[in-house]
């Protein structure tokens, strides 16, 4: 049984947020929204060259941690769209992260 705490924090929704759902302000569904566009803003700015900054790298990879603690949670009731999403970042977080450390990497190659 999963226990409702408030709604979504996000203009005009009114999506009930159970608890033990991170910090309880979004629902699953604004809450992948908002890490997904974090997610690709530092892609953009990787892939343009300008890196990552160290504070939006640390909150994407605080990601994956709530992601997994998300999927296991047997209180949560996920549809196979919300894991599919939830998925789909983490894959997104681990190949980003990826990509980072290869690049660190050649660099330190040719150094």
């Amino acid at each position: 049984m999963k226990t409702l705490i408030r709604t979504c924090g996000f203009p005009d929704c009114k999506t009930e947020v159970p608890e033990g759902f991170g910090d309880g302000s979004l629902c699953l569904q604004h809450y992948v929204a908002e890490a997904t566009l974090k997610l690709e803003t530092a892609k953009n700015r990787f892939s343009s060259g300008l890196g990552v900054d160290g504070a939006s790298m640390d909150w994407l990879l605080a990601q994956v941690d709530f992601i997994v603690e998300t999927i296991g949670n047997e209180d949560l009731v996920l549809d196979d769209f919300q894991r599919s999403e939830l998925l789909e970042l983490l894959l997104g977080i681990a190949n980003l992260n990826e990509c980072i450390h290869h690049s660190d990497a050649t660099v330190r190659k040719r150094l």
